[in-house]
């Protein structure tokens, strides 16, 4: 019997939907499921754009005035004037999201998607000012910044007319957040991994754990119910052959 060690090649393995019947149909088991644990995590952080033409925020988005004072501040440049004074047209508030992926280490990068949230009129040409990006836990996951992309959406005016193209006040950012801090991820904990099936059919359940015992050995895989796959690891399997997954 095959030494059982689950690897990557058991993800890759062709799953035959149907082979009796269709035997050109047939589908990866990565294409139909998903290893459990193996997940991305949604990052949320407060910015500003700064650079547009005229079209950011305006005076009624009192919250952009004070971050721009705020960061002013920190940067030791102390001001003194009356926020309400102070023109913001070149610059808008914004909602920074991103998604980190499962397995994301300390500098690599993932895109950004930039949202306004005041007034702006558009955020083409603006530069995003270094952001922190928070996970759920509070804690500071990447660092967004660079110049926004709205991807050929457009907001032009003339007297009496106006046209408008796409979502001007929604840019991104590709490859904008460096990220910080590494999601640990540790898959086969208790010696078992589990396999989420992305529509649950018994049938299809069924088939995967049949695929997976032909290649590992018979009683490596089991169906626990309709939408997931049970697979046993081998006791001497190494903690980096697990990870490698």
């Amino acid at each position: 019997m095959a030494r059982r060690l689950f690897t990557a090649a058991a993800l890759v393995v062709l799953l035959g939907a149907g082979a009796a019947a269709r035997p050109a149909a047939a589908a990866r088991i990565k294409d139909i499921a998903s290893v459990e644990g193996m997940r991305g995590n949604q990052l949320t952080g407060y910015g500003v754009v700064v650079g547009l033409d005229g079209t950011g925020d305006g005076q009624q988005s009192i919250f952009t005035v004070q971050s721009i004072l705020s960061m002013l501040r920190r940067r030791g440049v102390q001001v003194t004037i009356d926020p309400r004074q102070v023109r913001v047209k070149n610059a808008a508030a914004v909602v920074v999201t991103a998604t980190l992926p499962p397995f994301a280490r300390s500098g690599s990068r993932v895109d950004v998607q930039i949202s306004s949230i005041g007034d702006a009129k558009s955020l083409r040409g603006g530069t995003l000012v270094m952001t922190p990006l928070f996970g759920g836990d509070q804690q500071v996951y990447a660092v967004a910044q660079g110049g926004v992309s709205l991807g050929g959406g457009y907001s032009a005016s003339a007297p009496g007319a106006q046209a408008t193209s796409g979502h001007p006040t929604v840019g991104v950012i590709t490859g904008g957040a460096l990220v910080e801090r590494e999601v640990p991820v540790r898959l086969g904990a208790g010696g078992l991994v589990r396999l989420s099936l992305h529509e649950a059919d018994f049938t299809t359940a069924s088939r995967v754990a049949s695929v997976v015992n032909d290649f590992l050995g018979n009683g490596a895989a089991s169906t626990r119910d309709p939408g997931t796959v049970e697979v046993r690891l081998d006791p001497d399997a190494s903690e980096e052959q697990v990870m490698a997954l």
